[in-house]
């Protein structure tokens, strides 16, 4: 008998009470009532840790988790929905729905279909989502204070630090508010093309805006698009696409606004157009940051 802290018995612990694999657990008990009903095969009885290991074996099956030969790799399961980006990475991915994904930079997700639901954590940063229709399973899409609700339609959803914003490209989408406090009525919002919505991590509606979508999806053709943004938020805008970050030291600044469309990752030019714009010099440069100041 194997040890219980070996790999394969850590990472069926891991699995147990994982959505996935509770309902793959159900499909495969519902596969051997129907089959003893029907004489196919002999009526066989799991231990705990059998019965585990079974729904994650279905489940690798069912919903494409793990390739044939990689059904060893057990340990890895548990990421195997996960995608992200780095530094300056932008990822494109078609989901097996047909529904379609596109990461923008530093950011991740995480992807469950189940059987009546298809849901997206969005743990950080920002995507863009092309969703293939289904009216009998709703795409959803959650943050740590947002759930975009769609059935066939496009849309933006940012997971900035200080909140999450949806903006409507095509079609219809809900969205409904979460918040640690419990409220009477949870906070629902319809959004029409054209239009954006910003969340606090609170649970709070800062209201709607129509918004240039050309702008709001110019990430997607290597452009950053700022129309007269805050420079605090243009910086954070900038800096997300390199590993040198450009960092302006007058705090007087903060309350300027810039306008300006940028190439991603240029992080050169970005530093010089901030220059000229707000009459700044450069104090310090290094691999990790172009420090301006005012002259």
């Amino acid at each position: 008998m194997k040890p219980k802290n070996d790999p394969l018995s850590i990472a069926l612990e891991e699995l147990r009470n994982r959505p996935i694999v509770t309902e793959s657990r159900d499909y495969a008990r519902r596969w051997e009532r129907a089959s003893v009903r029907s004489g196919s095969v002999r009526r066989v009885v799991f231990g705990p840790v059998g019965a585990v290991a079974v729904a994650c074996v279905t489940a690798c099956v069912v919903f494409g988790l793990l390739p044939m030969e990689g059904v060893s790799s057990l340990q890895n399961l548990i990421s195997r929905n996960l995608i992200e980006t780095g530094i300056g990475e932008t990822r494109a991915v078609t989901l097996e729905d047909g529904s379609r994904i596109v990461l923008d930079t530093s950011s991740r997700l995480r992807v469950v279909f189940k059987t009546a639901a298809r849901d997206v954590e969005l743990l950080e940063g920002q995507a863009h989502f092309e969703v293939a229709k289904d009216r009998h399973r709703p795409f959803r899409v959650r943050t740590n204070s947002a759930e975009v609700v769609a059935v066939g339609t496009m849309f933006d959803v940012a997971a900035l630090s200080a909140l999450t914003t949806v903006t409507l490209i095509e079609g219809r989408v809900n969205v409904r508010a979460i918040s640690g406090k419990p409220r009477v009525e949870p906070q629902v919002e319809a959004l029409v093309p054209g239009q954006q919505l910003g969340i606090a991590n609170d649970g709070q509606f800062l209201g709607k805006k129509a918004v240039k979508l050309a702008s709001v999806t110019a990430w997607q053709r290597g452009t950053i698009v700022l129309d007269d943004v805050p420079l605090t938020e243009a910086l954070a805008a900038l800096n997300r696409y390199s590993t040198t970050q450009i960092v302006i030291l007058d705090t007087r600044l903060q309350s300027r606004s810039v306008s300006g469309v940028f190439r991603v990752g240029d992080i050169e030019t970005e530093a010089l157009v901030l220059r000229r714009y707000f009459d700044l010099k450069e104090r310090s440069r290094s691999e990790r940051a172009i420090v301006l100041e005012r002259n």
